[in-house]
């Protein structure tokens, strides 16, 4: 069992989303919003408004009561804590001690709002893992320590979102469309799925200006393909993001 779970972090510590060596170049691309993007609707861009109504503003699609418009640009960090085989009802790692990893990270891009509710994000992500212990199944010594290491890789997901009178806004990525895909390391090429994201926060009078946060603490699970992932892993990110508009 102690030679299975370790295959499976030294395994994560080279394919899980955002990790690559630090001797590796760390390179990447912000993917910017195109209406040509293969396996998105067009997007549709306007002038940035805050409590739009359906009687005010005319589109393609039905606009939502509170609705907003307009591509942003974002920046924001946090950390995130994954676990090989799942998390317990409690949101402690399943196994035993040290079969978790944590992880910190910055991210930047953009994020596009559609006035039915709907909108698209691209973003460029600057992931660190620090070092992490896992027991030796051939002491002595007792436990190994793996050294930290680092990423960059492009995160892409379409979401639907509401809007509450007060200015509350949450963000719920659509079901298999979260992927992270590797821009530079050992498993560059590789795309993961993610399911169960979401964000929450709130958007300035003006419209101008929207700051998210993770809200209270959810897990994502990967999906298939797996590619070299088990099915149990599950992640919990804990960040916060701020939005500023950019254009209609």
């Amino acid at each position: 069992m102690k030679k299975r779970i370790i295959l499976m972090l030294v395994m994560f510590s080279f394919c899980v989303p955002g990790f690559v060596y630090a001797e590796d170049a760390m390179r990447g691309e912000v993917m910017l919003p195109s209406p040509t993007n293969s396996g998105e609707p067009a997007l549709d861009y306007g002038p940035p408004a805050y409590l739009i109504s359906a009687t005010t503003m005319a589109s393609a699609a039905e606009p939502i009561p509170r609705g907003i418009r307009g591509q942003y640009a974002f920046t924001g960090g946090g950390a995130s804590l994954i676990a090989p085989l799942g998390f317990e009802t409690d949101l402690k790692p399943k196994g035993p001690p040290g079969a978790y990893i944590f992880q910190t990270f910055n991210i930047e891009g953009v994020c596009t709002f559609r006035s039915d509710g709907t909108g698209s994000f691209k973003g460029l992500n600057h992931l660190v893992a620090l070092p992490f212990t896992t027991p030796n199944p051939n002491p002595p010594p007792p436990t190994i320590t793996h050294r930290s290491a680092g990423v960059s890789s492009n995160v892409t997901y379409l979401f639907h979102y509401t809007m509450a009178d007060d200015g509350k806004i949450t963000i719920t990525a659509d079901p298999g469309t979260y992927t992270t895909e590797y821009k530079s390391g050992p498993a560059v090429g590789k795309t993961y799925h993610l399911d169960g994201f979401s964000r929450m926060g709130f958007i300035t009078p003006d419209g101008k200006t929207i700051t998210l946060t993770g809200g209270t603490p959810s897990v994502m699970s990967f999906i298939a393909p797996f590619e070299d992932m088990p099915p149990t892993a599950q992640i919990i990110v804990n960040s916060s993001m701020v939005l500023f508009y950019q254009h209609d």
